[in-house]
């Protein structure tokens, strides 16, 4: 029985059960693709920074999972035009590590990069000819 002044479906039963299996249907259709979905891999680190004062813009980006760095990268984005390579360096916690590397023109840019090593503290990158100009980031275990 309904009460009197209830809204009532042409089938005779109120309009809370017809909301009630459309929620039902909604929630549903939500979390199936998240269920479904593959399980997300160790989390990975990739970070970057630049210089952003006028002038060269110096960048660099750590790629790896905590302190295992697989990759860095020193990026001159704004070299001129008749700048082929330059010498990059790669410093960590202040003091120069590895090797130099020839940084090459890959379009309007010039890079370098470095392998894996492990490592926590401040990775920073400079180029032979560009003065005053250090991109830094942080390595951590996370």
């Amino acid at each position: 029985m309904v009460a009197p002044g209830t809204a009532v479906e042409p089938t005779g039963e109120p309009p809370v059960r017809r909301i009630t299996i459309t929620v039902a249907v909604i929630a549903a259709s939500t979390l199936l693709p998240v269920l479904g979905a593959p399980q997300a891999q160790a989390a990975t680190r990739s970070a970057s920074a630049c210089t952003h004062r006028g002038g060269p813009q110096v960048c660099i980006r750590v790629e790896g999972e905590g302190t295992h760095v697989s990759r860095v990268v020193a990026i001159w984005t704004n070299p001129p035009r008749d700048v082929k390579e330059r010498a990059a360096h790669l410093s960590l916690d202040g003091r120069e590590a590895h090797y130099s590397q020839t940084a090459t023109r890959h379009g309007d840019t010039i890079s370098a990069e470095w392998g894996w090593f492990e490592f926590d503290g401040q990775a920073c990158v400079t180029f032979d000819g560009v003065a005053g100009r250090r991109a830094c980031e942080d390595v951590y275990d996370s």
